[in-house]
Protein backbone atom coordinates (compact mmCIF):
# COMPACT_ATOMS: atom_id res chain seq x y z
CA UNK A 1 0.00 0.00 0.00
CA UNK A 2 2.87 2.39 0.69
CA UNK A 3 4.29 1.72 -2.78
CA UNK A 4 1.35 3.46 -4.44
CA UNK A 5 2.53 6.98 -5.41
CA UNK A 6 -0.86 8.55 -4.67
CA UNK A 7 -0.86 7.17 -1.12
CA UNK A 8 2.70 8.40 -0.60
CA UNK A 9 1.77 11.88 -1.84
CA UNK A 10 -1.27 11.96 0.42
CA UNK A 11 0.76 10.91 3.45
CA UNK A 12 3.57 13.39 2.79
CA UNK A 13 1.14 16.25 2.07
CA UNK A 14 -0.76 15.48 5.27
CA UNK A 15 2.47 15.41 7.25
CA UNK A 16 3.69 18.74 5.89
CA UNK A 17 0.29 20.36 6.41
CA UNK A 18 0.25 19.17 10.03
CA UNK A 19 3.81 20.46 10.52
CA UNK A 20 2.79 23.84 9.07
CA UNK A 21 -0.14 24.12 11.49
CA UNK A 22 2.01 23.01 14.44
CA UNK A 23 4.71 25.58 13.64
CA UNK A 24 2.11 28.32 13.22
CA UNK A 25 0.49 27.50 16.54
CA UNK A 26 3.67 26.89 18.52
CA UNK A 27 6.18 29.43 17.30
CA UNK A 28 4.08 32.27 15.85
CA UNK A 29 1.38 32.23 18.53
CA UNK A 30 -1.57 31.84 16.18
CA UNK A 31 -4.81 31.21 18.06
CA UNK A 32 -6.32 27.76 17.72
CA UNK A 33 -9.63 29.36 16.71
CA UNK A 34 -7.94 30.85 13.65
CA UNK A 35 -6.42 27.48 12.80
CA UNK A 36 -9.80 25.72 13.06
CA UNK A 37 -11.41 28.34 10.79
CA UNK A 38 -8.56 27.90 8.30
CA UNK A 39 -9.03 24.12 8.46
CA UNK A 40 -12.77 24.47 7.84
CA UNK A 41 -12.26 26.76 4.85
CA UNK A 42 -9.71 24.32 3.41
CA UNK A 43 -12.20 21.47 3.65
CA UNK A 44 -14.94 23.59 2.05
CA UNK A 45 -12.56 24.60 -0.76
CA UNK A 46 -11.47 21.03 -1.49
CA UNK A 47 -15.03 19.66 -1.44
CA UNK A 48 -16.21 22.54 -3.63
CA UNK A 49 -13.43 21.84 -6.12
CA UNK A 50 -14.42 18.19 -6.27
CA UNK A 51 -18.08 19.08 -6.90
CA UNK A 52 -17.15 21.60 -9.60
CA UNK A 53 -14.93 18.97 -11.23
CA UNK A 54 -17.76 16.42 -11.24
CA UNK A 55 -20.13 18.97 -12.78
CA UNK A 56 -17.74 20.34 -15.40
CA UNK A 57 -16.16 17.06 -16.53
CA UNK A 58 -19.19 15.89 -18.57
CA UNK A 59 -19.65 19.37 -20.05
CA UNK A 60 -16.02 19.55 -21.17
CA UNK A 61 -16.26 16.04 -22.61
CA UNK A 62 -19.28 17.10 -24.68
CA UNK A 63 -17.47 20.11 -26.11
CA UNK A 64 -14.32 18.17 -26.97
CA UNK A 65 -16.11 15.30 -28.66
CA UNK A 66 -16.37 15.35 -32.46
CA UNK A 67 -19.87 14.91 -33.82
CA UNK A 68 -20.12 11.41 -35.30
CA UNK A 69 -21.77 12.60 -38.53
CA UNK A 70 -19.00 15.10 -39.23
CA UNK A 71 -16.35 12.47 -38.50
CA UNK A 72 -17.99 10.03 -40.94
CA UNK A 73 -18.23 12.74 -43.59
CA UNK A 74 -14.55 13.61 -43.22
CA UNK A 75 -13.57 9.94 -43.34
CA UNK A 76 -15.56 9.34 -46.49
CA UNK A 77 -14.09 12.40 -48.23
CA UNK A 78 -10.56 11.41 -47.27
CA UNK A 79 -11.16 7.89 -48.52
CA UNK A 80 -12.54 9.08 -51.90
CA UNK A 81 -9.68 11.43 -52.55
CA UNK A 82 -7.01 8.90 -51.62
CA UNK A 83 -8.53 5.92 -53.45
CA UNK A 84 -9.37 7.60 -56.76
CA UNK A 85 -6.48 10.00 -56.92
CA UNK A 86 -8.85 12.90 -57.56
CA UNK A 87 -7.73 16.29 -56.41
CA UNK A 88 -10.03 18.61 -54.56
CA UNK A 89 -10.19 21.80 -56.64
CA UNK A 90 -12.28 23.84 -54.25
Amino acid sequence: MIKDPLIRRFISASFFAAAFVWVAAEFFYVDWDVIWVFFGFCIVFVLGSIVIGFVLAPAIRLFRRKPPLLAQLEASQDGENKDTGDQDLS
